[in-house]
């Protein structure tokens, strides 16, 4: 069964999870349910649970808005936001950001900017590709926002901060950024860096609404497997085999956020985050990759094994975990989801997905 099947799936579970997001996010919810909303990248992980989720609120609070979502191919999350309500009023386009134009009826709204790719293969393959598609990008949605006087929220990333010092515990807004690990070239860190900058020009220059998310690492539905992301990587392996592999040591550290709590993150900048600041999303409960893997087995495979590859260096060994003081204090919110649910909660809906595909 190929994960893009599953991928298509809205199961119980999603559903109890959109109800959630419903519940914690409310004010912030009825807000934007009735307003215009574009979300950019829309196909993306992030971009299929924002797009889901107002989906759901807009059912539940009868919104009045409209969204509409753009990609290259935005037609299989349209399709999830139709299963979610099929009288739902949102549009799609598929388009590159970099020709992306904001049509008049959605203007004096929100924008969420999600449309950059967080590939490594990319960033490592063409990194004069990848640095040119966040930076023109930015340019783009930057110009938009400004025509269609709409509120703009642009996801970062938590790699402009550069390498961690392993001894530093958790990553500020105030951190100053550090020059890329070893002088390597990394056109996502400065794209990402260059892109904020161009929102801070904007906000000066022509006082257009912007608010920076710099997010951090994920464990949800809709997660891609078998790519950089570790927790994806682990849940593939124990869904599928009866070994977790680390490649490393698994001393490195980092944290995951579940996707309820990154939603409601999101919706809060989007509505009540101040202008021109810079906020990290993510969890701030720190687990290294080999307690990771544990979890995973233990809450998703019992009879799997953790396998150890490789050894903990002073080159491989990392940190890469946010500070959520700001966010938490200025906007009242907190993560209510632990790891060890977050991965419960995955491992359920990629379970009632392959059943109810099975039966299709």
């Amino acid at each position: 069964m190929g994960e893009s099947t599953l991928q298509n799936q809205i199961t119980k579970s999603l559903l109890i999870d959109l109800g959630e997001i419903n519940e914690t996010s409310r004010n912030d919810l009825e807000h934007l349910v009735n307003s215009n909303v574009v979300i950019t990248g829309a196909s993306g992980f992030i971009g299929t649970w924002l797009t889901l989720s107002w989906a759901s609120a807009r059912q539940k609070y009868k919104g009045k808005g409209k969204l509409l979502l753009t990609s290259r191919s935005p037609d299989a999350v349209w399709e999830k936001a139709l299963k979610i309500d099929s009288k739902c009023p949102v549009q799609r386009i598929a388009a590159d950001i970099k020709n992306f134009t904001i049509p008049d009826e959605f203007y004096y709204g929100y924008i969420i900017h999600a449309a950059t790719p967080a590939s490594a293969s990319l960033n490592s393959d063409d990194p004069y590709k990848m640095f040119n598609v966040i930076i023109e990008g930015q340019e783009r949605i930057l110009a938009e926002a400004l025509k269609a006087s709409s509120r703009l929220l642009f996801l970062s990333s938590g790699a402009v901060y550069g390498k961690q010092p392993l001894d530093l515990e958790k990553l500020s807004e105030e951190f100053s950024f550090d020059k890329n690990d070893g002088g390597k070239i990394s056109a996502y860190h400065d794209g990402k860096r260059a892109a904020e900058m161009q929102s801070d020009i904007a906000v000066l220059r022509w006082d257009t609404d912007v608010v920076t998310a710099r997010l951090f690492a994920f464990i949800a539905p809709f997660l891609p497997f078998g790519t950089h992301f570790a927790a994806g990587n682990f849940m593939q392996d124990a869904l599928q085999s009866s070994q977790v592999i680390i490649k490393s040591g698994g001393g490195s550290v980092r944290s995951y956020q579940y996707a309820t709590d990154m939603c409601s993150n999101l919706w809060a900048l989007a509505v009540r985050g101040s202008t021109s600041e810079k906020y990290n999303v993510g969890s701030d409960v720190a687990v290294s990759i080999k307690d990771l893997a544990q979890a995973v087995v233990r809450n998703v495979n019992p009879v799997a094994k953790v396998v150890i590859t490789g050894k903990d260096t002073i080159e491989n060994t990392s940190r890469y975990l946010p500070s959520i003081e700001k966010i938490s204090s200025q906007l009242k919110i907190k993560n209510y989801v632990g790891l060890d649910d977050a991965l419960k909660r995955t491992a359920l809906w990629w379970r009632q997905s392959e059943e109810e595909t099975r039966y299709e």
